[in-house]
């Protein structure tokens, strides 16, 4: 779900982020983030915002979308090496900040990281933005970064072999719904279980600590921190060269690939995770209640508190992917509880507010508690884990393979994530469909083929080919499709499909009928057939 400020326009562009301020005159621990945008907002008092938003804070992003969409002149990727060394700078040494004065020498006090490379450009990256990607992937660890003992006291770890249980400490503020998502589970794991993380997130607060300056009514800081160790890691970003071609500014990493060392599995626990066991006798319903419906857009109030008895609403939408090379499971472990009978309900829904918070909620607070824990896409490869969801097209694969000379580049299978109130990524109540993308190579021309998991569905979407001229840009592309699959029902994005490769460049192959009504069970016959129909658009 969407999340908007009321106090900004419509249609408004970041331009720069500054300093984290700390007001004096407020009971609670708020710490604020210097915002600058186009138009200009300080006519609508909007040049703050509370630090929990970082998820969604960064260059180039367009608050309270309405016609506007991000763009970006250029994009790139780095794999970093053990002779890779991130440097730290100013963002004045990218030479061409800005045309204008007031945003050019305020980005020139931020803190960056250099990356020099030979025969390359010069990478420079905003510290804050570097921090964002990987730690601030909700409102609570974007406070919680700020705060020294946060996760120690919320988290509880115990690792023995190759298995690590971590307990949600009861009293912890982190929102337990959360959990629900694998990218929640993989950062918080990664986290708490791995030093190099762990180190660079706990040096956000000594820099903090040490480097807050005083002023009249805040205490200013210029955000600061220890990058992690980055050898064989892999970021993607967007943004700009210079005139000369020697320095390209990022402005958005929009996927990471984190090379660490983690335990196989990965088990949360806490006594409010729950599953239904229909082998317990139901509970006897209440009374009459009241069914609410989520609105479409939630309007982050920054000057109110969230009550701490609200329930907590997660929003955001989708904006960079984090996945990991050596790949782990996490998962909840759940107790069983009873089901409770149908109760009655007021006969239409309500719309439920959309105004809401994403600071810390309290018992003074009166208006329901969110958390921007919806930005981050968990792109970790399932392949092997959904192979058997994906039998009958990985046959075709092979016949495209082995009869047609096809050379397979690179397969990988994702989860397909929320978007909006939709729930057609999900199968029942809590498995997650997945998606498989497959590059193939015939006589040099490159084409992707793209599965849906259509499990517990009567028909499959038809099998998506795209003709690309080289798989680079192939990541924001293939998050993009990802997003506009499930936005509103489970169909091919057309128009971001046609945007971005052109209508005579994507097509759809519908796939053959099942000899069953277990829609694997189709004859090698009907996959040569379905094979040879893919050749036609190669």
């Amino acid at each position: 779900m969407s999340a908007k400020f009321p106090k900004c326009d419509d249609d408004v562009k970041i331009v720069h982020l500054g300093k984290v301020l700390i007001p004096k005159n407020s009971k609670e621990f708020k710490p604020l983030i210097e915002v600058w945008c186009y138009p200009p907002q300080k006519s609508n008092n909007f040049h703050t915002s509370t630090f929990s938003n970082m998820p969604i804070l960064f260059r180039n992003n367009i608050i309270n979308k309405n016609r506007l969409a991000e763009t970006y002149v250029n994009t790139g990727n780095h794999l970093f090496t053990l002779n890779d060394s991130l440097e730290e700078g100013m963002l004045d040494v990218f030479p061409e900040l800005s045309k204008a004065d007031s945003v050019r020498n305020k980005e020139a006090e931020v803190n960056a990281f250099i990356l020099h490379r030979k025969n390359k450009p010069t990478i420079v990256i905003p510290q804050l933005e570097l921090a964002r990607v990987l730690f601030f992937s909700s409102s609570y660890l974007s406070r919680a970064s700020l705060m020294s003992t946060r996760l120690l006291t919320d988290f509880s770890v115990d690792l023995q072999n190759d298995i690590a249980n971590i307990e949600v400490i009861k009293t912890s503020n982190f929102p337990l719904s959360t959990f629900d998502q694998s990218s929640t589970r993989q950062i918080i794991s990664w986290l708490l279980l791995d030093q190099n993380a762990r180190k660079s997130f706990s040096s956000i607060f000594m820099h903090f600590n040490l480097e807050v300056s005083d002023a009249v009514n805040y205490k200013t800081w210029h955000f600061k921190f220890d990058p992690p160790e980055m050898n064989n890691w892999k970021i993607f970003y967007n943004g700009r060269l210079d005139s000369s071609g020697k320095y390209f500014l990022v402005e958005k990493i929009y996927d990471v690939e984190i090379d660490a060392q983690m335990p196989s599995e990965v088990y949360f626990h806490n006594p409010n995770f729950t599953h239904i066991d229909d082998q317990l006798s139901p509970l006897k319903g209440g009374g009459k209640s009241t069914l609410y419906e989520p609105p479409e857009d939630h309007h982050i109030d920054d000057d109110q508190t969230a009550s701490n008895k609200s329930k907590v609403v997660l929003i955001g939408e989708l904006n960079h992917c984090l996945r990991f090379k050596n790949q782990f499971s996490s998962a909840k472990s759940t107790l069983p509880k009873r089901s409770k009978n149908p109760q009655n309900h007021d006969s239409e829904a309500k719309l439920a507010s959309d105004i809401v918070s994403t600071g810390e909620p309290d018992s003074t607070g009166t208006i329901q508690v969110a958390d921007l824990s919806g930005t981050q896409q968990d792109s970790s490869d399932r392949t092997e884990e959904y192979a058997s969801r994906f039998t009958a097209f990985t046959l075709m694969i092979n016949v495209l393979n082995n009869n047609y000379g096809c050379e397979i580049v690179e397969k990988i299978t994702h989860e397909l994530d929320q978007v909006g109130r939709s729930k057609c990524h999900l199968i029942g109540e809590n498995k997650k469909r997945a998606i498989m993308s497959v590059l193939i190579k015939k006589e040099g021309r490159l084409n992707y083929l793209l599965e849906v998991d259509t499990t517990g569905l009567n028909k499959w979407l038809s099998t998506k080919c795209i003709k690309v001229s080289s798989p680079k840009g192939w990541h924001y592309c293939f998050s993009s499709i990802k997003t506009g699959l499930v936005q509103k029902s489970l169909a091919w994005p057309t128009k971001i499909l046609n945007d971005r490769f052109g209508e005579a460049k994507h097509i759809g192959i519908s796939h053959p009928k099942a000899d069953s009504e277990h829609t694997t069970d189709i004859s090698l016959e009907s996959i040569n057939e379905w094979a040879k129909r893919v050749m036609s658009f190669l």
